[in-house]
Order: C-alpha cells, then structure tokens, then sequence
C-alpha cells in the first residue's frame, strides 16, 4: 500500500529549487514558537466588510491580547476572474496565547464554514509576507 521500505525512503528526492525551499521552510517552522495564527475559510471575499477586522479582534480576545489583526486578500492567479481567498493574521502578546486560540478556533464552525487556523511564521508576518 503506502508503505515505504527505509531504502525507499532514503531515495526519494525532492525536484525543483521552489520545492525543496517549501520543504526547509516547513522543517524550520517546526516546534518554532509564533505569536502569529492564520486563518482560513472564515469568509469569502464578499463577505470581508469594515467591520470584520474588529470582529475578529473581538472573538479572539477571548484567547489572549491581540496585538494586530490582518485581512489579506490573494488572487489564486493572474486572471481578472480568478478566486480571491481570505486569509486572517492574528497577531497575540504571546505565543502561548496563540497556541489556545488555534485550539479553540480550528475546526470551528462560523457562518456555514470550518475554519482553519494555524500558527503562522512570525518572521514572515513581521516582513508583510502574507503568501504562506
């Protein structure tokens, strides 16, 4: 099935300079500790509104103090039509709070939609690089 022998495995590689670069960034991510949580599939691009920043500023308050929140909008492509996703930074005082608010946020529903949320690298959100 999907097992693989240790031989296998030690002679897999890894193609492409983007690839592997994915696959270091992921290794050093690991057991990092952030301050910063992305969150997904909370809204579609026609529900973001002026209000939706102090919204979330507020649910999240219930896990810890909220340094900054972030409502990043990407295209999936460079077509005039292509999907637009919603992802929300949020930033914590700690990362210990962080780490509650994953917890009690991932999986959750809100508005018809199972939210993901994950810690996210701060040093990539401290240098506005939102495309993780």
């Amino acid at each position: 099935k999907g097992d693989l022998t240790i031989s296998q495995e030690e002679n897999m590689s890894i193609t492409g300079s983007n690839a592997r670069f994915m696959i270091m960034q992921k290794l050093a991510m690991k057991d990092k500790e952030s301050t910063v949580m992305v969150l997904k599939n909370m809204v579609s691009f026609e529900e973001v509104d002026d209000d939706l920043e102090a919204e979330v500023t507020e649910e999240c308050s219930k896990y810890g103090g909220v340094k900054k929140v972030v409502v990043y909008q990407e295209a999936q492509s460079e077509e005039e039509d292509a999907e637009i996703v919603v992802k929300i930074f949020v930033q914590f005082n700690k990362a210990s709070e962080c780490e509650v608010a994953i917890t009690g946020l991932n999986g959750r529903w809100f508005g018809g939609r199972t939210i993901q949320a994950q810690l996210y690298e701060e040093q990539r959100f401290l240098r506005d690089d939102m495309s993780g």
